[in-house]
């Protein structure tokens, strides 16, 4: 052993402590692929609807906060908090186009205006399927869309029967 440190140029001490962070590290890698906290997840699923049905409320009182410009900026604000996390918090039906019956948007080379005739598609979230693709190539079948952060099982079968990867 006093071999070893003398080859290292390490005190007995500094060992100690690299030794320790390598097995914390081991311990650590163990545990995280070793499935053994994946009993315990908690489901989010309420405490998401709890977020955004009070998200929802804020942003109507803030709207109809008569001739506060501070409470319409905020109104802004929330409605693009929502438009990123993938929640809708108003209707804006009449600013979007809709897709005519039978239309299908490619994914794999719509434009973010193409994306946002999407049901439940927004600013953000069309760019975050661009960045996706441009990140990771193109989209092998239209189920590969949920690994883009925001779209999950809900919202996928909104758009589903509208998307094609050809």
């Amino acid at each position: 052993m006093k071999k070893f440190i003398k080859k290292t140029g390490l005190t007995s001490k500094e060992l100690g402590v690299i030794s320790f962070l390598l097995v914390t590290f081991c311990a650590g890698l163990l545990v995280k692929y070793s499935g053994w906290k994946k009993a315990n997840e908690y489901d989010y699923s309420e405490t998401d609807k709890n977020f955004e049905s009070r998200l929802k409320s804020t942003y109507e009182e803030l709207k109809s906060a008569p001739g506060d410009s501070n409470a319409k900026l905020r109104s802004t604000e929330l409605n693009a908090l929502a438009d990123s996390l993938g929640l809708e918090i108003e209707n804006n039906a009449k600013e979007r186009r809709s897709l005519k019956p039978g239309v299908k948007v490619n994914i794999n080379t719509a434009l973010a205006a193409d994306l946002l005739e999407l049901p439940g598609i927004g600013q953000v979230m069309a760019e975050r399927i661009i960045e996706y693709r441009e990140t990771n190539g193109k989209f092998s079948s239209p189920e590969e869309l949920k690994k883009v952060k925001g779209i999950g099982d809900k919202k996928f079968d909104d758009i589903k029967n509208h998307i094609i990867t050809e």
